[in-house]
């Protein structure tokens, strides 16, 4: 994969040039030239003014014209839709439509990720989630069976979780009813939390809910028979959302405390 300058459209403006991190281009003899550093983060191509910069590897043909943002969107408006957000623990008994998935999953595809390295990989458990579910309840009853020593510090809150799922089918604190679960593995922390962020709001967008579920995040990881399921290799399981229709409704916005700011 490569940058690559059409001649006939190129301008020499250099605006590309200008905005590129990493120093990889320069304008000689009028038309911009490529260096061979490239990130391929693509400012290149979305600053270009005639279209005249492509990547070699990449889908062109989602490349689209763009309008400021707050052109189509007030910002009152979006901070409004981020209070009204809830984390949901109750779902409606309804599957998630797959163009809707496909929506959520566009929205962590296009989010930031450090030195560009879109290293996310994005696992929707839907029409599998019984097997899931197995693989887990079954993987936490082998923990809980090891020597106390041997056991990993999730398996504590988890043993309480599948004594109430014993007891009461039905009261699934773990999985909580529902319909779809959506896992974000990657190297970095912070880029699967930016992508999760986005997923949500766009979730939310769709009339649908999420829940950050931390429990299940960490005995997914600690799983191997889980993780090989979930095929993500050997990047980390950085977090995991319940997915689906809320079956509660939310009237206003929650109260918190003062914001902790300091503005210099």
């Amino acid at each position: 994969m490569r940058v690559e300058i059409d001649e006939a459209r190129c301008i020499g403006c250099s605006r590309c040039a200008d905005d590129c991190v990493a120093d990889d281009l320069r304008i000689q003899n009028g038309i911009a030239q490529v260096l061979g550093r490239c990130i391929l983060c693509g400012h290149c191509v979305a600053v270009c003014p005639t279209g005249a910069v492509s990547i070699s590897g990449y889908d062109m043909a989602d490349v689209e014209p763009v309008e400021p943002l707050s052109r189509f969107v007030d910002a009152h408006d979006l901070l409004q839709a981020i209070k009204s957000r809830r984390s949901i623990r109750r779902y409606r008994p309804c599957a998630v439509e797959r163009q809707k998935i496909d929506l959520i999953l566009q929205a962590g595809r296009y989010t930031a990720t450090a030195k560009n390295a879109q290293g996310c990989r994005f696992v929707v458990v839907q029409d599998g989630l019984d097997e899931l579910k197995r693989l887990v309840w079954g993987g936490i009853e082998d923990v809980l069976a090891s020597p106390g020593s041997d056991r990993p510090r999730w398996a504590a809150q988890c043993a309480l979780f599948l004594e109430g799922v014993k007891a009461e089918p039905s009261r699934d604190f773990l999985f909580r009813n529902a319909p779809a679960v959506v896992f974000v593995a990657a190297d970095r922390a912070d880029d699967a939390g930016l992508a999760s962020q986005n997923m949500e709001l766009m979730a939310a967008s769709l009339g649908l809910g999420m829940l950050f579920n931390g429990y299940l995040c960490r005995a997914a990881e600690g799983l191997p028979a889980v993780k090989s399921w979930l095929e993500v290799q050997d990047r980390p399981l950085q977090t995991c959302m319940l997915l689906g229709y809320p079956a509660v409704t939310y009237r206003r916005t929650a109260p918190r405390l003062p914001g902790d700011f300091v503005v210099k």
